[in-house]
């Protein structure tokens, strides 16, 4: 334990010389799990300083504080009480942050998806407004029968970010056609959208974030992200 804390202690005090230098210490090697974790940590503290979280707070008597602590340090300038309450303000004020910042990123991208809504429909007359929100264009009509709620079904895709057209995901060329159950599990926009649909159809949706993934996102898709999708449905299946 205290060979650890020696050695942690050594290496704070390598990044206060760096820092103070104006220079940027070289990433080490990450080895194993421990190393992950651990790195991980520390960078999610960093990213926070650097979002400007914590205006309040000072990097480098951060840095200090923790090199003290971890070398064993005895003599700390504030009691178990003083520092619950810090750290109990600190919390709020990531908080309230927090919401602040997903505020003006909401104001944002909703202004942004209604100028592009608008100037969709204006340019392109085949697009259509779904009831629940999304917008939708038949680029070929398929003949079989429509999909309904829970079925079976089986179809390829391309997905696209709405606001910049930068391909996402796809299946052509890159997998099978997916086989799943519509609405199992299925972000609220395609489950409607797939009930449009007959087999052997290939629409084109616009979906707002709202009707995608949300304000929270999912996986390295961030909140706020209004998608296209283009879809062709294959074949539909009798459950």
């Amino acid at each position: 334990m205290k060979r650890n804390l020696f050695r942690i202690s050594c290496c704070l005090s390598a990044v206060l010389l760096f820092v103070a230098c104006g220079r940027t210490p070289k990433a080490p090697e990450l080895k194993d799990r421990t190393d992950s974790l651990s790195w991980a940590y520390g960078q999610n503290i960093a990213d926070a300083l650097h979002q400007g979280y914590f205006n309040e707070l000072d990097p480098d008597l951060i840095l200090q504080s923790a090199q003290y602590t971890l070398a064993g340090g005895k003599e700390q300038p504030m009691s178990p009480e003083a520092i619950k309450e810090a750290l109990d303000y600190i919390l709020m004020q990531y908080s309230i942050s927090m919401r602040e910042s997903a505020h003006e990123t909401q104001n944002a991208v909703d202004a942004q998806q209604e100028a592009y809504f608008a100037k969709l429909v204006k340019e392109n007359p085949n697009v259509k407004r779904h009831p629940q929100g999304f917008y939708y264009e038949v680029l070929r009509e398929g003949k079989g029968p429509k999909a309904i709620y829970a079925q079976r079904i089986r179809f390829d895709y391309r997905s696209f970010l709405m606001l910049t057209g930068e391909p996402f995901d796809q299946t052509y060329g890159q997998r099978d056609p997916i086989i799943h159950v519509v609405g199992q599990p299925m972000f609220p926009g395609l489950i409607e959208a797939f009930q449009l649909m007959n087999a052997g159809s290939i629409y084109r949706f616009y979906f707002p974030y709202q009707l995608a993934f949300g304000a929270s996102g999912s996986g390295d898709i961030p909140g706020y992200t209004p998608f296209i999708y283009e879809i062709e449905l294959h074949e539909l299946y009798n459950n």
